[in-house]
């Protein structure tokens, strides 16, 4: 997998380890929520004109924005999914009263190119037919934002063809970038740690030869 550069099968074996390893999952945690992420607001007053009530209001509002969407906590866990498994994507809710944040399956989100330095990120619409039971499935899809509803209905239309796309997949489809956010370490998208698993293999193999002898 380490040669082949094989995203999907890193993933996987990143997040075995991380369930079964204690030194793998140890340095995982280790490093994500190593930074304490605090952060603070500081307001900029550019017209004297504005009166002193608004701008006190306009910064308690921001405060309460910031102080709901737990930003500690949130910024913990995505650094934790890029660890485990290279990067993270999630579509931003609207919300009035904090940031929302909803993570998409990393295995069917890919992203090509950039928009205004953002990452334009891609969902393959073939993840809600995972779900066998099609009550179920509708369900779930009614869980994502319309755009996803959007996409799904063109998937069944065969609209979103891999000719269309240059791709060698079908069901490939670009979501609003506005709405999408993408995080990695270093332009990567593989598993942070997953070169140390071999030597931890051959940690276990040592500690097993030292138990039998």
């Amino acid at each position: 997998a380490l040669a082949e550069n094989d995203l999907v099968e890193l993933r996987r074996i990143s997040n075995h380890y991380y369930n079964l390893s204690g030194i793998y999952s140890r340095i995982c945690n280790y490093l994500a929520f190593l930074y304490r992420y605090d952060w603070y607001v500081a307001p900029e007053i550019y017209d004297d004109s504005i009166k002193e009530d608004k701008v006190l209001k306009d910064f308690s509002k921001m405060l309460n924005y910031l102080d709901n969407s737990y930003l500690k906590k949130l910024f913990g866990e995505i650094a934790l999914e890029i660890i485990k498994n290279g990067c993270y994507y999630a579509y931003i809710v609207p919300s009035a009263n904090g940031l929302v944040l909803q993570q998409l399956p990393v295995d069917y989100c890919r992203s090509r190119f950039f928009v205004e330095n953002n990452p334009a990120v891609e969902f393959n619409m073939k993840f809600f037919d995972t779900f066998g039971d099609i009550a179920y499935r509708m369900k779930v899809l009614k869980l994502f934002p319309e755009e996803f509803q959007k996409g799904y209905v063109l998937y069944k239309q065969g609209k979103l063809t891999s000719t269309e796309l240059g791709d060698r997949e079908a069901g490939w489809y670009l979501l609003d970038p506005e709405n999408t956010v993408k995080f990695n370490f270093n332009g990567s998208d593989i598993p942070l740690f997953v070169n140390s698993i071999p030597s931890i293999l051959d940690l276990d193999a040592a500690q097993d030869l030292d138990r039998r002898k």
